[in-house]
């Protein structure tokens, strides 16, 4: 059941999920499509099918981070694949932090690929309008977290 007094005291994480996570989560899955419909062959087929993994492991993380917070109150849980494997690796699980942002880099070089390749052309009317829709979120969501940025560090001077 949803507490709000844990959606109140996370609300920044909880935005961030919402606008970063999950579109983060449909460029992944959008881009496994678009690969899908540009080239023919199995190492096409296999690069397509690995975006679309990725996508759908991301967004079951995601949703269980979701509800972690909302119902728990519980803050520890991945957002990403790439954070899950780094807090899993023992080498790498003080760099767990590291994973979230290899995550955003590798996120934004697909819309970087897709946006500066003018790939608009190759997925579906429905396709693009969930890529815009994941575009506004996303905007929107860095807006939000550097508005953010700006409140806690005024608070911590």
């Amino acid at each position: 059941m949803l507490k709000v007094q844990y959606i109140k005291s996370h609300l920044v994480q909880l935005l961030s999920i919402l606008t970063v996570g999950f579109p983060f989560v449909g460029y992944k899955i959008l881009i496994g499509l678009l690969i899908r419909n540009l080239y023919e062959g199995p190492f096409a087929l296999c690069a397509a099918l690995l975006f679309i993994l990725w996508g759908l492991i991301d967004l079951v993380l995601n949703t269980i981070c979701l509800h972690a917070i909302t119902c728990r109150g519980n803050t520890h849980y991945p957002s990403c694949l790439l954070a899950l494997i780094f807090r899993k690796c023992k080498r790498l699980g003080y760099w767990e932090d590291l994973g979230e942002a290899l995550d955003v880099m590798l996120s934004f070089v697909l819309v970087a690929y897709y946006v500066g390749g003018a790939m608009y052309g190759y997925l579906d009317g429905s396709q693009v309008k969930v890529w815009n829709i994941c575009t506004v979120f996303n905007v929107l969501g860095a807006g939000i977290a550097r508005i953010n940025s700006s409140f806690t560090s005024n608070r911590n001077p």
